[in-house]
């Protein structure tokens, strides 16, 4: 990957992070999701949905080029952010924080690392038995 296009991948990466921000932080997202959503599915849609974001923002994050410190970095916002929107959702019209709500983001955090984990050790396990030699 070229360096430019790892900018351009990172820059991708903080707009979707800003723009999951505004949506934990506005009562619209809420509303929509009373309109489009039966009552029954709200809940686990809204639940998935902040599962799905955390894990795709930290399974981005590892697998896009950049240093150890910066990728480090990066899960220390992401988990500092759960927190953050969570508390600040008290003062969002319709909005409430929760601490289930930081855990699931959280778990999404730990998901989408893990994803990458279990990736990058079976490519390296198979690099490495696909270089042994048997005879």
């Amino acid at each position: 990957m070229s360096k430019q296009t790892g900018l351009f991948c990172w820059a991708c990466w903080w707009l979707l992070l800003i723009l999951w921000t505004i949506g934990l932080l506005r009562p619209e997202p809420i509303q929509m999701q009373h309109q489009l959503i039966s009552p029954s599915l709200g809940w686990i849609t809204a639940k998935g949905l902040h599962l799905g974001v955390y894990a795709l923002l930290a399974l981005s994050a590892s697998i896009l080029p950049g240093s150890s410190s910066f990728k480090l970095a990066c899960f220390i916002i992401l988990m500092v952010h759960a927190f953050a929107t969570e508390f600040l959702q008290q003062w969002v019209k319709e909005r409430t924080g929760s601490l289930s709500d930081v855990a699931i983001d959280l778990l999404g955090v730990v998901l989408g690392f893990g994803m990458w984990k279990l990736y990058y050790w079976f490519g390296t396990y198979r690099k490495r038995v696909a270089s042994r030699k048997y005879f």
